[in-house]
């Protein structure tokens, strides 16, 4: 199962500026917020790969963002060598592969110019 999303940077960016950390928790754990920030201000890329990546993951699960899976159910960590990965809390998790068997979540997120594209295979 496979799910891809893109957004524009400057939408992100302008959630952010518009409502801030509280925006931001809307659809960000703490230590998703901490990923996305830097010395001088927010990662906007960074967000919007995120963002990208959580909506990405749910429509490979076929479900969109709604009742059965929201933001906050889905968490972006980074590997050692700096690569995202994603994982769905145990709840969500043992839900979904009821559904549709799989054991691993692979997760790629780019960004040029304006643009946040993210890529979710569920194997």
């Amino acid at each position: 199962m496979l799910g891809i999303d893109v957004v524009r940077i400057s939408r992100l960016e302008g959630l952010v500026r518009r409502f801030g950390a509280k925006g931001l928790g809307r659809f960000l754990s703490e230590n998703e917020i901490g990923l996305c920030t830097r010395q001088n201000g927010y990662s906007y890329a960074r967000i919007a790969g995120f963002w990208a990546a959580k909506e990405a993951l749910s429509k490979a699960l076929g479900c969109g963002i709604g009742t059965e899976l929201g933001f906050l159910d889905m968490t972006i960590t980074l590997d050692s060598k700096g690569a995202p990965y994603i994982a769905l809390d145990s709840q969500k998790m043992s839900y979904f592969q009821s559904q549709k068997p799989f054991a691993h979540i692979a997760l790629s997120i780019t960004h040029d110019a304006d643009i946040a594209i993210a890529c979710v295979a569920l194997r």
